[in-house]
């Protein structure tokens, strides 16, 4: 056992002798994220006298017993324990990832050369996630699409509507990657508040909810007012439709442009205002319009009186005629 001791020590000490040992060097952690601070660890045989670190053939740092030479882009990011070698590198950036090098010397006894290196994976997590389109508005029966932007780094992505997984269907399908959800074609049922939520190895992020109302319209559009009304009295005309959003009305007697909006009121009611009334209603987002048109008669008094009195008349006749 002694002399298997013997060997072993005397092969470690020819090596050193002879030119050096690689090493592996560890990380204090691995993967690490954009900000954070990492730790090169080194476990050296004894305190070297000058140690270097390299990135991409770029000097990090040197250093001759207490002597420290800093690189440029490394200035208040880096500090050395002189003891090991060990490197801290901290605040670190994206562009930090990579192969890292490090050579440890020592000339007194026992005299050795070290090299080592590690590999840094530096991972941007998810800082932000919002839901847009590239559309302005959704018009039923359209296509519409929506999309995820995140932030940094993004292992997956999902969607919720009002608070529960979205599913693909005949109509509703998604990227590849899941950045985008899309509608062919857009339905009323769809309305609702969808969200996305972007997975990292370090957080995930959920984006605020986008509320995605379907527009359409305008669709059966219908006035209600009086078939006939005394000359000189007020009559009101109200126009309506099913739309989103609300539309616009313009109304229109016998072909001439008259008023716009609901209700349309008239005062007095004269000759004028008998005859076919128009009611055009607009959507400005879907720049579609639909009518509904109505009959409207003007009548004097004797023509009421009369009228009245006819309608007098035949109740009776039928009344007579009954109770026979």
């Amino acid at each position: 056992m002694e002399k298997t001791r013997v060997q072993v020590l005397t092969l470690v000490l020819l090596g050193l002798l002879k030119g050096g040992w690689s090493f592996q060097v560890t990380l204090s952690k691995d993967p690490v994220e954009v900000g954070d601070d990492v730790v090169f660890e080194v476990r050296s045989p004894d305190k070297p006298e000058t140690g270097s670190w390299q990135f991409r053939n770029e000097q990090v740092v040197f250093w001759i017993g207490a002597k420290l030479v800093v690189g440029l882009k490394y200035n208040d990011r880096i500090d050395v324990n002189y003891e090991t070698g060990s490197l801290k590198l901290m605040s670190v950036k994206l562009s930090d990832s990579g192969d890292y090098f490090v050579h440890l010397q020592k000339a007194g006894e026992p005299p050795f050369s070290l090299t080592g290196n590690a590999t840094l994976h530096i991972i941007d997590s998810v800082t932000k996630v919002t839901v847009n389109s590239p559309s302005p508005y959704p018009i039923l029966n359209n296509t519409f699409s929506l999309t995820c932007n995140v932030s940094g780094n993004a292992d997956s992505r999902s969607w919720l509507k009002d608070g529960q997984p979205l599913s693909a269907g005949d109509r509703i399908t998604f990227s590849k990657d899941n950045s985008a959800v899309s509608f062919n074609p857009v339905l009323v049922s769809d309305n609702g508040t969808y969200q996305c939520i972007a997975n990292s190895y370090f957080r995930n992020g959920t984006s605020t909810g986008y509320s995605l109302v379907v527009n359409y319209g305008p669709e059966q559009v219908s006035i209600t007012g009086p078939d006939a009304s005394r000359r000189g009295s007020t009559a009101v005309f109200t126009c309506s439709a099913r739309s989103q959003p609300v539309c616009e009305y313009t109304w229109f007697i016998n072909g001439k442009l008259v008023a716009k909006g609901s209700p349309y009121k008239i005062h007095p009611v004269n000759s004028s205002n008998d005859g076919s009334y128009t009611c055009t209603a607009w959507n400005s987002l879907t720049e579609r319009n639909s009518s509904a048109v109505k009959m409207h008669h003007v009548l004097d008094s004797a023509s009421l009186w009369s009228r009245h009195a006819v309608a007098m008349v035949i109740g009776t006749l039928v009344s007579a005629a009954v109770l026979v």
